[in-house]
């Protein structure tokens, strides 16, 4: 009996006390010019925290440990960057994204 109960608390605080790892990467080109974009903000949706930024090439790499290791298998991300339109993009996992800014039009 107390056999049963010291496994299965052991089991709980193992899953309550590890951490679910997020990486995701991707490139940020201008949609017309097809050019890679530096610098753009990427803020993590929910929180509204700074995740990075984009190097020379346009290209992010982002890597985050949640408190859980099955919980959300999703990154909403911000991307922001002045002169294109921001845009809100989802993640699973993993997931390697190739993504186009409009550039906002001149008056």
């Amino acid at each position: 009996m107390y056999f049963k109960f010291f496994i299965l608390s052991a089991l709980f605080f193992l899953l309550v006390s590890c951490d679910g790892f997020q990486s995701i990467d991707g490139m940020i080109v201008d949609n017309e010019t097809h050019k890679p974009i530096s610098d753009v903000l990427i803020t993590d949706f929910k929180k509204g925290d700074t995740l990075g930024f984009t190097d020379e090439q346009g290209y992010f790499e982002i890597h985050q440990i949640k408190g859980f290791p099955i919980g959300d298998k999703e990154l909403t991300v911000v991307i922001f960057k002045n002169e294109y339109i921001q845009d809100t993009i989802t993640f699973i996992n993993n997931e390697n994204r190739f993504v186009k800014l409009v550039r906002i039009a001149e008056k």
